[in-house]
């Protein structure tokens, strides 16, 4: 059993989508890096004014979250990355449904958790 899973992980891993992943990730990490900072910051804000909402203009921390976002997200490479995220995601579903519908009716299927094609 543990050489059939080795062989899958090893099928994912060297799959091209897969290192595409990584030299995105890699790619995302260095040329963005302000861009994350930013969006992890009004992340952080934004979270603490939940816990904190009188002591906070939460409106305004949303919509600096919501700017931060938008501006990250919407890099090539990060639209890219995503992508393949959600391809990947998506093969990994199928695959673990597969086995579960092998093993018994009983599972519940797991559906594609976001945006997958």
């Amino acid at each position: 059993m543990d050489d059939l899973i080795d062989k899958y992980i090893e099928e994912v891993i060297s799959s091209n989508e897969y290192k595409r992943l990584l030299e995105l990730k890699n790619i995302i990490d260095d040329k963005y890096k302000i861009e994350i900072l930013n969006f992890k910051t009004d992340e952080d804000k934004y979270q603490e004014a939940l816990k904190y909402p009188k002591y906070y203009d939460i409106e305004m921390l949303q919509k600096n979250l919501s700017n931060s976002k938008s501006i990250l997200y919407n890099k090539e490479e990060v639209k890219e990355y995503i992508e393949l995220e959600n391809k990947i995601q998506k093969k990994l579903d199928d695959d673990f449904n597969k086995i579960k519908k092998s093993i018994s009716n009983k599972f519940s299927l797991k559906k594609c958790a976001i945006n997958c094609k």
